[in-house]
């Protein structure tokens, strides 16, 4: 490392830097001396687990110092309910599926009771120099590499809480996929609003002007990415090809419309006032709209107001 090395360059790394340094005067006081020894690159053989960090530490002496920081872990009943919290989100549930760790993840597990970063009664160090102080800069030095360890493997902070990130991940999974089921038999179960009693004015009418609104759009490198990481809604797994052909063609009509200046078919409808579902359901020329060309795997097919049996 060199003299410019940065620590804590994503959101998550610099919360572990700032929860160490709200933890005392002890703290913000060995830190500046723990930043120029990890810089030195004196920290050797970090590795994390549930519960425990374990270094060594290149001091003054031949033989490297051993530095141990420990954490406790949740228990499972916490990450049951932590896992649940994050199913129910889908914005965060696709985020840590997409290897991102959303910024607004410990608001989650605050409900739970908890939190990913450490707090003062939590956190215990341990040091084999001879430095009576604790912590030495020994250990300031081993969080600052593990802070640039997180940057890395945000997952890792949910290691050291006793989760790593194929056991979350999978839970996470699983969890949507009761999550999806519960929300349609929900839906199956709400009387469906009459296609004839929607109107296309009402439908794009805002409270206010769009053009006060702050859009930032980017175009997705891969729009079906989200898809594949969710997987398939229940029961459509067999169409799963199609799902993602459709999702692709959407994007890039979605993003062909943004770039334009005026979207056509909304401007049809609103020149035509359609108000009818047959008026409703043409394009802007006057042709019908293409159907979406997906075809339900053979067995039960729930749709909204009553159940089908296809063969």
């Amino acid at each position: 490392m060199s003299a410019r090395t940065r620590f804590g360059l994503t959101w998550w790394g610099q919360r572990w830097i700032d929860a160490l340094e709200s933890l005392g005067a002890v703290y913000a006081n060995r830190l500046p001396r723990g930043r120029t020894y990890a810089r030195k690159g004196t920290v050797q053989d970090l590795t994390v687990q549930a519960g425990a960090v374990t270094a060594r530490v290149q001091g003054s002496r031949a033989r490297p110092y051993r530095v141990q920081l420990q954490l406790p872990v949740f228990d499972d009943g916490t990450w049951e309910a932590i896992t649940t919290a994050l199913a129910s989100r889908v914005r965060l549930s696709a985020d840590l599926l997409d290897a991102t760790m959303p910024e607004d993840i410990d608001e989650v597990l605050a409900e739970c009771g908890v939190s990913l970063f450490p707090t003062a009664r939590e956190l215990t160090t341990r040091c084999s120099c001879p430095d009576v102080a604790n912590p030495c800069k020994h250990v300031a030095a081993v969080h600052y590499v593990l802070a640039q360890t997180f940057d890395a493997d945000p997952f890792l902070l949910t290691t050291l809480r006793g989760r790593d990130r194929e056991v979350l991940l999978a839970g996470l999974r699983a969890q949507r996929a009761g999550t999806e089921v519960t929300e349609q038999q929900g839906e199956a179960a709400t009387d469906p609003i009459p296609v004839e009693a929607l109107r296309a004015q009402d439908l794009f009418r805002a409270a206010g002007s769009l053009a006060n609104l702050a859009v930032r759009p980017h175009q997705p490198d891969d729009p079906g990415a989200v898809l594949r990481r969710l997987g398939a809604p229940p029961g459509l797994e067999a169409a799963s090809g199609e799902l993602q052909a459709a999702v692709r063609d959407a994007a890039a009509v979605a993003w062909e419309l943004l770039d334009s200046d005026t979207d056509p078919v909304v401007g049809a409808l609103g020149r035509h006032g359609a108000t009818s579902a047959r008026q409703g359901h043409r394009t802007g020329t006057g042709n019908p709209l293409p159907p979406l060309g997906l075809t339900a795997p053979p067995g039960n097919v729930r749709s909204k107001g009553n159940s089908k049996r296809t063969r």
